[in-house]
């Protein structure tokens, strides 16, 4: 009962922000006008892409906001039993909550890998599945980028890639605080989002045999690839590939703007057209990655057109050197406040 509760708002929320998604796209589309001829496919693909990731974000934050509201969810009852023994609770303690977290994960596996319970100072109360909270080397948190997120912004915050100890898999932690009636916060909900999900979606867009799409979070580390050949993104090898952080392209989307740009991809041009993807504080980066083009691109200070050529630039087996000279930018800006680029690796759970 509670699920199908939470499930039915969840579509009515979905309902109401994909008629505002679209009418916003498409309002913005109209007003910017067409920059760069014969390229309404590279665009098409990647509108529609941005908006079902964006689409997969919220309903997943519909679905933990939705159950950080359940009275289960409001209370502590079993603290004293907390040990760093069972890196939390025991299994068979708060069975109300560990039952949700499983159904959780049971009815909205294309959303979650796991289902967290943390106190207000950032340690660990459960998790699901149990497995995983006895794989934990850890119970303190708190230094974790959602929840320092979730602790300033005292609301909902997505982080980006991190490496969890509990399955050595590469995952982005979404958290959700957790009021009482008199408004204090008791803890606050958390869940690793399933990165197969946003792989399928780039999968499922039919691109060319020379194109490549690649989503990456705000710290250039890759979410999901078009590309089935390539290396998964939920393995943590991925994140020392630190060459996306180093494209111009990035670094404009992750500050909310959104256009394409010609760079020396392994030694060769490439056309990438880029694109910010709201994560809900943060913006993720979209890019696509186009090979042997010729295109007729509008340069509006100059108030014509020239044609650039692109040959070879996405090397399909191997995404590493990528090197950052710019030849062309039409940059569409935002206003979306930047973010700043982190060059550390990611950090391990």
């Amino acid at each position: 009962m509670r699920l199908h509760i939470i499930a039915i708002g969840v579509a009515l929320y979905l309902v109401l922000t994909c008629i505002q998604s679209f009418t916003s796209e498409a309002i913005s589309s109209i007003n910017q006008g067409p920059y760069i001829n014969n390229t309404d496919d590279q665009e098409n693909e990647l509108i529609l892409s941005s908006l079902a990731i964006e689409n997969q974000i919220q309903k997943a934050t519909a679905i933990l906001e939705l159950t950080s509201k359940l009275p289960e969810m409001r209370t502590l009852p079993y603290l004293n039993q907390f040990s760093t023994a069972h890196n939390g609770i025991p299994v068979n303690a708060d069975m109300q909550k560990r039952q949700i977290g499983k159904e959780i994960l049971s009815e909205f596996p294309d959303e979650f890998v796991s289902f967290l319970y943390l106190m207000p100072n950032g340690t660990v109360y459960l998790l699901e599945p149990y497995a995983r909270q006895q794989n934990l080397s850890s119970t303190d948190l708190s230094h974790r980028d959602y929840y320092k997120g979730m602790i300033e912004t005292n609301d909902t915050f997505l982080g980006n890639v991190i490496t969890s100890l509990s399955s050595g898999r590469n995952q982005a932690q979404l958290i959700v605080p957790v009021f009482n009636n008199s408004g204090s916060m008791v803890g606050s909900i958390s869940s690793g989002l399933n990165f197969a999900s946003y792989n399928k979606i780039l999968q499922s867009i039919n691109l060319g045999n020379q194109q490549r799409m690649v989503l990456v979070d705000s710290n250039g580390t890759k979410i999901a690839d078009s590309d089935k050949s390539q290396p998964s993104s939920i393995l943590n090898i991925t994140h020392k590939d630190n060459s996306y952080r180093n494209l111009q392209s990035f670094k404009n989307a992750a500050k909310g703007e959104k256009g394409v740009l010609i760079e020396e991809v392994n030694g060769s041009n490439a056309e990438i057209h880029y694109r910010p993807i709201k994560a809900l504080q943060n913006n993720w980066v979209l890019l696509l990655f186009r090979s042997t083009v010729t295109s007729s691109i509008f340069n509006p200070n100059l108030g014509g057109t020239s044609d650039t050529t692109a040959n070879n630039p996405v090397n399909t087996t191997q995404n590493n050197n990528i090197t950052n000279k710019p030849n062309l930018n039409t940059t569409l800006p935002e206003q979306l406040a930047p973010q700043s680029i982190n060059g550390s690796t990611v950090p391990k759970i």
